[in-house]
């Protein structure tokens, strides 16, 4: 086992579920949605869809003001860091959020190269 496969498994126990010893707070789910491809008799019709649900061990934490490069940045937001889940999350994916389901509009691994320890997404509010 490698040093980041190590790290990625402590991030998962620290991002667990309360119950679990870690400190998650609330459910959060990867939501996928995949479209097949057409029916050739009928190409003008999409393709059935297929959603599929991953479970997350992660923690949300709002976003209201930052500064970047010193000028004042107001939005309103989630930030969400997660385990690395079963699947490598995509921008398209959607994040559920106690029920709530949501746009990411950034997706960002930790570290920003080699190996994944962690994801962190933005979700607009």
């Amino acid at each position: 086992m490698g040093f980041y496969d190590e790290i990625q498994e402590m991030a998962a126990e620290l991002l667990a579920p309360e119950t679990e010893g870690g400190l998650a707070q609330g459910a959060v789910s990867l939501k996928r949605i995949a479209t097949a491809a057409p029916d050739p008799s009928t190409p003008w019709m999409p393709g059935a869809e297929t959603v599929t649900t991953y479970a997350l061990n992660a923690t949300v934490k709002r976003m209201h003001q930052r500064y970047e490069n010193g000028v004042l940045v107001v939005e309103t937001g989630d930030m969400v860091t997660f385990a690395v889940p079963e699947v490598m999350p995509v921008l398209s994916d959607r994040l559920v959020i106690d029920c709530a389901e949501r746009v990411m509009t950034n997706l960002t691994p930790v570290p920003a190269a080699g190996t994944p320890v962690m994801f962190k997404a933005w979700c607009a509010a």
